[in-house]
């Protein structure tokens, strides 16, 4: 009888499968209208047309040509029309393929990634996701998947051993994310070659995941410390030290040289780093955050920035002897051009809570200057009127030029 019952579902399983193994697709092709792939294609358009309006979306042109730039690098010219980047103002390093060919790239990722050649590696990998059509041998998968459980649903009632459904269940759902673990992998060693091939250095791809591992280690989240340690055979990704592993095994094999382009990186991102890091901080991992801020000063660069993002973080995460290490950073940041304003309000602050008025005052006496149109300018002066300390006037920051006769007299008239 059991026999008559397998049988019979394997006939119902095989009808129900369609095949997962599709070719790459072809540049500038689009599917044919009467497929599944089109009507895959048509559900992420509609989702792409909302996503050209929102919020999240940065519209930078400086921005935007730099990450498309480094895209059409690694695709090649023939599929760089076929690639449409959005980036996406996220926290979290994270980057992802559609299979219309929208690419998405988080500004997590642009603030880890050190140089121009770890982006690339990334971006590689995501398009080899597309080239492949990896999203359309999943959805098929998915499909089978679904289709197989059904039928062993009807099996298990037709043999009265619901047991059997469970099993297979739990069978069918390793078995589907181990699909998608063979496709990163091939999506890996693909952008690998991709990056390489477009004059990447070759070792930057297990450099970006060596930084990962030790953000992770740093987190103060036990939760995100698991989630990486543990294996199981319901994670989609290759755990991520296999990942280092395969990388600088492939760039041992490729041999030494290649593009790095750190400082063209940093100039794209730099004026971003604040309002970045104040996004990063949102997440409440202050011993991640800390570790990316000094991974970030270590590169060189943006002191004035990254030492006040050092002393927002000790101020948020308030454990003993934070209070001080936070006056340092912000006064250690305003030893550079590019400090924030916001890092003379910050040790007005500190230095007002210790009882230190005069100091407090010429801190906040600064940070006016500084910031003439600042939100919290009415506090800020209320508190030199209670120190009975001259209120700087509402001028013009040193930072605009002054006019010249002939610009005076256009802007009169």
């Amino acid at each position: 009888m059991w026999r008559g019952v397998l049988l019979g579902i394997g006939v119902l399983f095989l009808a129900a499968c369609e095949t997962t193994k599709v070719a790459p697709i072809d540049a500038g092709v689009t599917p044919e209208m009467d497929t599944d792939e089109a009507g895959l294609w048509y559900q992420v358009d509609k989702a792409e047309e909302q996503l050209k309006t929102a919020a999240v979306v940065v519209r930078d042109e400086a921005l935007n040509d730099y990450v498309r730039g480094v895209a059409c690098r690694v695709t090649g010219p023939d599929y760089c029309d076929d690639m449409r980047v959005y980036i996406i103002e996220a926290p979290y390093l994270n980057a992802s393929m559609a299979p219309n060919g929208l690419m998405q790239v988080w500004t997590g990722l642009l603030l880890r990634a050190e140089n121009e050649a770890q982006l690339a590696f990334v971006l590689g990998h995501e398009f080899i996701h597309y080239k492949e059509r990896h999203s359309l041998e999943q959805f098929r998968s998915y499909k089978n998947a679904a289709n197989m459980s059904m039928v062993l649903s009807l099996g298990a009632a037709v043999g009265r051993v619901p047991e059997a459904a469970q099993i297979g269940s739990i069978v069918l759902t390793g078995r589907l994310y181990g699909f998608g673990r063979d496709k990163e992998r091939e999506a890996d060693e693909g952008g690998f070659r991709a990056a390489v091939d477009a004059g990447y250095s070759p070792d930057q791809g297990a450099a970006l995941w060596d930084y990962v591992i030790d953000e992770v280690e740093a987190s103060s989240s036990r939760r995100r410390q698991r989630q990486v340690a543990r294996a199981s055979i319901f994670s989609t990704h290759p755990l991520t030290q296999e990942r280092v592993t395969t990388l600088r095994d492939f760039a041992r094999a490729q041999g030494e040289g290649g593009y790095l382009g750190q400082a063209e990186h940093r100039a794209a991102i730099s004026p971003y780093l604040n309002e970045w890091l104040n996004d990063d901080i949102a997440r409440r991992d202050l011993g991640a955050h800390l570790y990316l801020i000094n991974h970030l000063l270590a590169a060189g660069g943006d002191e004035g920035v990254l030492y006040f993002r050092q002393g927002e973080a000790y101020r948020v995460r308030r454990e003993e002897g934070d209070q001080a290490l936070a006056l340092a950073a912000y006064q250690r940041a305003t030893t550079y051009a590019d400090a924030p304003p916001a890092a003379w309000r910050e040790i007005g602050n500190v230095q007002r809570r210790q009882g230190d008025t005069i100091a407090a005052g010429a801190a906040y006496s600064t940070y006016l200057v500084q910031a003439p149109d600042a939100t919290d300018r009415a506090l800020v002066e209320s508190y030199l009127k209670r120190w009975s300390m001259p209120i700087p006037e509402r001028t013009v920051p040193a930072t605009f030029p002054a006019l010249s006769e002939e610009e005076a007299d256009d802007d009169a008239s």
